[in-house]
């Protein structure tokens, strides 16, 4: 006499169910529902084994995690499309904002600049130190996020433009300073500091050949680390520092 009841033969349907980034999706869905933030992949992959039965692949668990955030503020498709408007609501409600947006031939995303124009009236009564740095983009289409930031007098980072290049190199770094030229004036009391980007300082000392230019000391003591061997890097990065603070020849 066969005995196997409705919820063993369910359970036996949901442990051969294969799976897919939907059902990853539609799971997160319900287990987190509203949030950008979920779990890491190894951990969705873990998740859904021990409340569904069903063993995933990474790549699956990846895939099936972006969806909800696609669900919940639109595809970055979507978000490259709708760009122009964006800018043209920033500038209407923010008096004194400049931005600049350039598509390459094929008339796709290249360059963007966005300056707010609270953060250019606020930079006038600040010191004429520009900090300059790059980060790369984690998402589909890569890319680097670049901002130029000053010190308010609070110590703390005074953004005053960020933008979006396709990549590191002259042509996109020449770009962005003659955007930037735009809001910061070239004088010889302007001091930009970088880290040794070849084609961000070639740029620099093209578009502006008045300001002062000077390395990050950060930035510098990370290149001596990468390069020690057979000692403390991270007492070494830290003693190269302090060294930098010290201005005579005797104390050095």
């Amino acid at each position: 006499m066969h005995t196997c009841t409705r919820i063993s033969k369910s359970s036996t349907r949901i442990r051969k169910r294969k799976g897919t980034p939907e059902l990853v999706a539609a799971f997160l869905h319900d287990t987190f529902p509203g949030l950008l933030e979920t779990p890491a992949p190894k951990v969705i992959m873990g998740l859904v084994q021990t409340k569904l039965g069903v063993k995933i692949s990474y790549s699956t668990a990846l895939r099936g995690k972006r969806q909800p955030v696609c669900d919940l503020k639109g595809s970055a498709e979507d978000s490259y499309k709708d760009i122009n408007c964006y800018l043209y609501m920033l500038k209407k409600v923010n008096e004194g904002t400049i931005t600049y947006l350039k598509l390459d031939e094929g008339g796709k995303f290249q360059y963007l600049f966005i300056a707010l124009g609270a953060s250019i009236k606020g930079f006038q009564a600040m010191r004429k130190v520009i900090i300059v740095d790059a980060t790369h983009l984690k998402n589909g289409y890569g890319g680097v996020l670049v901002f130029a930031s000053a010190q308010d007098p609070n110590r703390h980072h005074y953004i005053i433009v960020v933008g979006v290049l396709d990549k590191e190199n002259y042509a996109s770094w020449g770009w962005f300073f003659e955007k930037l030229l735009s809001v910061v004036p070239d004088t010889p009391e302007l001091v930009f500091m970088s880290d040794k980007n070849s084609s961000l300082i070639k740029r620099i000392r093209n578009v502006y050949s008045a300001a002062h230019h000077g390395y990050c000391v950060w930035h510098l003591s990370q290149n001596v680390k990468g390069h020690a061997t057979n000692i403390n890097k991270d007492v070494l990065a830290w003693k190269f520092m302090e060294l930098s603070r010290i201005y005579t020849m005797a104390e050095f």
